[in-house]
């Protein structure tokens, strides 16, 4: 019986210790997902700035339509900011040479951080999109 206890309790904190790192990997997976979706997107924030700028000379909003285009480059150094830190600070993470807490605490971190660069991106576009339609 006490063998079967034993067992019992190896097995249960053996499940335990994977649902954690179940979450971890749920989490990673859903930030590269979300890099994954807007990664594309880059070229056409660059594409879309130029234009842009190319409206300005002429425009009767030529201070609106720098501000977009401004944005739209910030969208675009968030995205490579996220990634070179994601690129210097995951590592210890990803190879479980960190405790628990400090894994969760960076994972739901990113999670933030990437859902910000996806707004930025999604939105200078949208806003860069409507303003090239009024001009």
């Amino acid at each position: 019986m006490k063998r079967a206890f034993s067992l019992f309790v190896i097995i249960l904190f053996v499940f335990a210790c994977e649902k954690k790192e179940d979450k971890f990997e749920t989490l990673k997976t859903e930030v590269f997902a979300i890099h994954d979706e807007v990664m594309p997107k880059m070229g056409e924030l660059m594409s879309l700035k130029k234009k842009i700028l190319d409206k300005v000379e002429g425009s009767a909003n030529p201070d609106e339509l720098r501000d977009i285009a401004l944005s739209l480059e910030k969208a675009q150094e968030g995205m490579m900011s996220w990634m070179n830190d994601w690129s210097k600070n995951s590592t210890p993470h990803v190879n479980n040479e960190s405790t628990e807490e400090e894994k969760m605490t960076f994972i739901n971190a990113e999670i933030v951080r990437v859902k910000k660069v996806k707004e930025d991106i999604n939105s200078s576009i949208a806003a860069a999109k409507k303003a090239l339609e009024n001009n």
